[in-house]
Order: C-alpha cells, then structure tokens, then sequence
C-alpha cells in the first residue's frame, strides 16, 4: 500500500513539472519580441576578403585608364603634378597617360591632344585647359560618350552643363588676394602720391592665372581704398572689364596689369623690365612661376627689387630653383606656393571617384606664402618644387 501512495505521489510530481514548463514557455512567447530578434547591420567586407552574397564587387582598377591633359610638361610645376599622379596611379593599380602642349600658348596642340584623349576612350580624362573657349565642343563629346571629365589646376567656366564633374585645385582668387595681402602690408607706408603697382601675367585667358592676377588686384585695391586712397586698373582689358576695382580717373594707386603677346621668357621678361623701369612703381607680382621667372630675370639686369629702402616690392607665385633662391637672397619678398604633387594625387582619386559612382566635388589643393624665413619649414618645404 505505501508502495502505491509513492508511486501516485511521484506521478503527479512528474505532471506538475511537465505543466509548470509547459506554461513557462507560453508566457515567453506572448511578449514582444526582443531587440535582437531586429535584422542585424551588414559589415562590410575586411579587406582582402570576397563580397558577401549578394553584394557587388568593388570596380576593377587594372581595368581603368586615365587621360590626363595639362597645360603643359616645360615647367617644373607640371613635372610636380605628374609625379602625384603616377604616385597614385600606381597605388590603385591604374593606367594613366598624360600629356600637355610644347608651350602654354599652344593652345591648338592641346585641343588636338583632348580630341586624341576622346579618341582613346578612356575611364575618365583629367583637363587643365589653357583656353576655356577651345575646348567647350570636345567636352560635350566627351559628356555624350559617357566620358566622365575632372578638371584640375583650372577650372572650365561655362562648360557645358554636366560635362565637367569637378575641379582639382588651388583656390586662386584666394590665393592671389593672399599675395596681396602681404605685398600691401610691406608698402602700405610708401604709398605716398601717386604710386603704380606692376602685375606680369602669363596671358589673359587661363582660368587659374586671370583669377590670381584678379584676386591680388582686386585685394590690392581694397585695402588701399579702405587706407583712404584711390585705386584704378590699366593695362590689358581682359584684367580691367573683369576686375572688381572701380575704374577712377586720377587715382593715386594705379595698378598696371601686362601680358605678352605670346607667352615666352624674353616677352614676360620685357613686361617685367617696363613695370620696373617706371618711375612711379613701388611693387611687382608675378601671377606664376613663368612671371615670377621674368622678374627675377629682368632684375637681373636692372638690380631694382628687394626690402630695401626705396627698392621694388616683388612677389611670385608657384616655385622652382631660380624662385625659390631668389626668395632666399631677398629679392623676392615672399611667392604663394600650390601643392602640385597632392594635386596629382587628388586628381587621380577623383578621377576614380567619377569612374566608380563615388562622390565628386571640388576640392582646394591649398596655397602657403612662404619667405627667407619660412621656406624650410616641414609645412612649407614639401610643397616646394624644383
């Protein structure tokens, strides 16, 4: 008989478990769902591992190729820039072709060598145009074939809408109001009278040199009309309909704006030998290496610039031996300094950018101002070509 009970009581122990987790597990399942029940983030892939099902794998970049046109290949500075690009380009695995005129004025040699750059096909071509105007039908071809185009170290005004994705490069109006800026300050307390300021630009039809020959004049002004002084601008005509300096008769300031007829060394360097032959000039500005080179020459022979008292106020802009040492002996006062190995770098990345569907905008590649005293400096010196 107890045997029995012991049996019972056992049994109904056993049912009573089995009901108590039934019931366990009811109640669970009428809550909300947990959070971690939500669908959990993708992560992408760690580098050198394959694409999750499903996704799609990264463009191939030995599968791209890259026209890039420049102003030009005479120059030091082009010299920078192309290193940039092949830093990058060999980096990404990327082929790269890039080419520039024999001279800056040879503008049909580089419409010819775009059309030769449309010809080829490539992923995405990189422009430096010498002539905005010149080149406007090439980049509706280009914009038609699907030929992504990004423009570097100057702009394409008024290119057809789309055709030019973005541009690669210094800010130059900005950079030009900072050369402005600092020639100013060295001859604000010499203006007395009637005093003129030379500018020596390599032409009138780049983007990049007429907006740093702008933005100095139209800096320059600004401040001497601020000092309580009257500004006017003459010389070429481009420089003075596009200048924001109100044109006045009589003006104490006058800043003198040359360009050659064709761009050559002994043309700029007559530009350079006028400027500073007039009695009145108190400072000179060369708006890129190839004007900074023509002051440094005709001062050669005229001996007239420097910090001197009663001597000529000269600045330049980009680098190259003979600039680089004619800031450190004085003569020029001080030049703006571009960043052109990174803008070849730039350049390339969004070039890339265009080719994959990745984000495309303009990017300032920087400008310093660099002197005697700074022109060694970790900030500076890489920046500074030869």
């Amino acid at each position: 008989m107890k045997k029995k009970v012991l049996a019972a009581l056992l049994s109904a122990a056993m049912v009573a478990t089995l009901l108590s987790g039934c019931g366990g597990k009811k109640e669970e399942s009428a809550e909300a769902p947990a959070e971690t029940e939500a669908p959990a983030e993708t992560e992408a892939p760690a580098e050198g591992e394959e694409p999750a099902e499903g996704e799609e794998p990264a463009a191939d970049a030995g599968d791209m190729s890259f026209e890039i046109v420049s102003k030009g290949l005479q120059h030091q500075y082009w010299q920078a820039v192309l290193q940039g690009v092949n830093n990058k380009a060999d980096e990404l695995g990327i082929a790269v072709n890039f080419v520039g005129p024999d001279s800056e004025s040879n503008i049909d040699q580089q419409v010819q060598q775009l059309q030769s750059a449309l010809n080829a096909t490539p992923t995405a071509i990189g422009l430096a145009a010498l002539d905005t105007n010149s080149v406007m039908d090439l980049l509706q071809q280009a914009k038609d074939g699907g030929i992504p185009v990004v423009g570097f170290d100057s702009g394409v005004p008024n290119a057809p809408e789309g055709s030019v994705l973005a541009n690669c490069a210094t800010d130059n109006y900005a950079a030009g109001e900072l050369a402005a800026e600092k020639v100013y300050e060295a001859v604000k307390d010499r203006i007395d009278g009637n005093v003129r300021i030379g500018v020596v630009a390599q032409d009138a039809t780049s983007e990049s040199v007429v907006n740093r020959g702008l933005g100095f004049i139209d800096k320059f002004a600004e401040l001497a009309v601020a000092d309580g002084h009257t500004a006017t601008v003459v010389g070429n005509d481009r420089y003075i309909s596009d200048s924001k300096c109100e044109k006045t008769d009589g003006a104490n300031v006058v800043i003198d704006v040359r360009v050659p007829a064709q761009v050559t060394s002994e043309l700029s360097a007559a530009d350079a030998t006028a400027l500073m032959n007039e009695a009145d000039t108190i400072a000179i500005y060369g708006s890129n290496e190839h004007s900074a080179n023509a002051i440094i020459t005709a001062n050669e022979n005229l001996s007239k610039c420097g910090t001197g008292e009663g001597q000529i106020i000269a600045a330049g802009f980009d680098s190259g031996a003979a600039q680089k040492q004619a800031v450190k002996d004085g003569v020029l006062l001080g030049s703006i300094t571009q960043a052109p190995v990174k803008m070849g770098e730039i350049l390339v990345e969004t070039l890339y950018a265009a080719a994959t569907g990745g984000e495309v905008k303009d990017t300032d590649t920087g400008c310093q101002w660099y002197t005697a005293e700074n022109i060694e400096d970790p900030e500076i010196a890489p920046n500074l070509y030869d």
